[in-house]
């Protein structure tokens, strides 16, 4: 991906399918599934026996989230990206990034990329 398509990639969006699901964090009565180097479902976790999607934060490259006092820190590929989800508008805004705090990406296989100039793996397919 572009770094500047990357860099401004961040949305809120409606609930969408799990490719992927990886890490759970919940934190008060939402809970954050990752779609692995995707984004993360995001889900009204009040009733735990009937938790409801309400969102999507679209994060290409994310595999993780910590929480502390309503900030959440992602890894977004190589950055380290800080964020403020709005639960009461649904919304989401990038406060801080941090540029190459994380190694590049390597596919399951052991592979690494040789990332172009201005460009960042977010991700891996399968060319069979």
């Amino acid at each position: 991906m572009k770094s500047s398509v990357f860099e401004n990639s961040i949305k809120f969006e409606a609930p969408k399918s799990i490719l992927k699901s990886g890490k759970i964090y919940i934190k008060d009565e939402i809970m954050y599934l990752n779609d692995v180097n995707k984004g993360f479902q995001i889900y009204n976790y009040s009733n735990p026996n009937n938790p409801v999607k309400i969102g999507y934060i679209n994060i290409p490259g994310a595999t993780d989230v910590a929480i502390r006092n309503n900030i959440l820190y992602v890894n977004q590929a190589t950055d380290l990206v800080t964020l403020n989800y709005n639960t009461s508008a649904n919304s989401v805004t990038v406060t801080n990034r941090i540029k190459n705090a994380f190694p590049p990406k390597v596919s399951p296989d052991g592979f690494m990329a040789k990332e172009k100039q201005n460009q960042v793996v977010i991700d891996w397919t399968n060319s069979n």
